[in-house]
């Protein structure tokens, strides 16, 4: 996001300013409210966490789809986020919903969470696009709180926080790689038409690819040249399929790392994961209090900020 200052006139600023801080102070009240749930009626807690993680997927996919960003939710997250609803509902309890949960859990503690602090995530209270877009990150890490130490149904009974990591880590990566070959299946053959005649549309590797100024494009093109991928003056493209090969290789060495410290974290258990949930949900908190320190002493004072998409 790009933002620019406009000056608005007095009483439009005085209605947006009073219409933020009006959201600023439900999102902590609802924030406070959801951590009294998760510690006196934590059953109940991971039940609503299931409920947040599918809304927030279909409030994104509509949101996203009248930007031009639907692509956007084929996206792992987004597919994490489903999966807290269609385990318990598709797979049988035993197990098989044990292992299923076991690599959730991976999952959501690993790849999905640590992108809060990572990509830099606000939870700034009084801007609800910015709210669901840390949520996409944190329900279903806060769902697997519920089902590995205070499990809610059947299927999450089944796991109740037992390991088996020699097998659970199979499904952790047999899952992923299936997500990643789904993705290259939906985007290059099944939909490679559409994307072709609506190349403004985005997805998260043509958003990269076109953004040359982007890290982890840096990255990208630095890897592919030293592994001689691309020629010294070669640089990413949406349409080469050699960009979207590095982008899946760094995509999957993330996934490899963020893996790894998930497992370190199921391996310490309860008081391990109250740890990690609390280091990502702080870290949002950390990057938002710049939001509101930084403004704090100009945004009285000086033009409205405008988020220009």
């Amino acid at each position: 996001h790009h933002h620019r200052p406009r000056r608005l006139p007095g009483a439009m600023k005085q209605k947006n300013a009073t219409g933020q801080r009006v959201l600023f102070v439900l999102g902590v009240m609802a924030l406070s409210a959801l951590f009294q749930l998760m510690t006196h009626r934590p059953e109940t807690f991971g039940r609503l966490c299931v409920f947040l993680a599918v809304f927030t997927l279909f409030e994104k996919a509509i949101s996203y789809y009248t930007k031009g960003w639907h692509l956007f939710v084929l996206d792992f997250c987004y597919w994490v986020n489903l999966s807290c609803a269609l385990i318990p509902l598709l797979i049988p309890e035993g197990e098989s919903s044990r292992m299923m949960h076991a690599a959730l859990f991976i999952h959501a503690n690993g790849p999905v969470a640590l992108a809060v602090p990572i990509w830099n995530q606000c939870l700034t209270f009084h801007d609800p696009e910015r709210i669901l877009s840390v949520g996409v990150h944190v329900w279903p890490m806060l769902v697997t709180y519920a089902t590995a130490w205070h499990p809610f149904d059947k299927t999450s009974a089944s796991f109740a926080g037992k390991f088996e990591l020699s097998s659970d880590l199979i499904v952790v990566f047999v899952s992923y790689l299936g997500w990643q070959l789904a993705y290259f299946m939906i985007t290059r053959v099944l939909l490679a038409d559409y994307i072709k005649r609506n190349k403004e549309y985005a997805s998260s590797f043509r958003w990269i690819a076109s953004d040359h100024e982007n890290a982890i494009n840096a990255l990208i093109v630095s890897m592919a040249r030293r592994l001689k991928v691309f020629s010294e003056k070669e640089r990413m493209s949406p349409d080469d399929i050699r960009s979207e090969f590095m982008f899946m290789l760094i995509q999957l060495i993330y996934t490899i790392v963020t893996c790894s410290i998930a497992t370190i974290v199921a391996i310490g258990g309860y008081k391990a994961h109250l740890v990690m949930m609390i280091f990502t949900i702080a870290s949002s908190l950390w990057n938002a209090s710049a939001v509101y320190l930084e403004g704090s002493d100009s945004d009285m004072k000086q033009p409205e900020i405008e988020k220009k998409d």
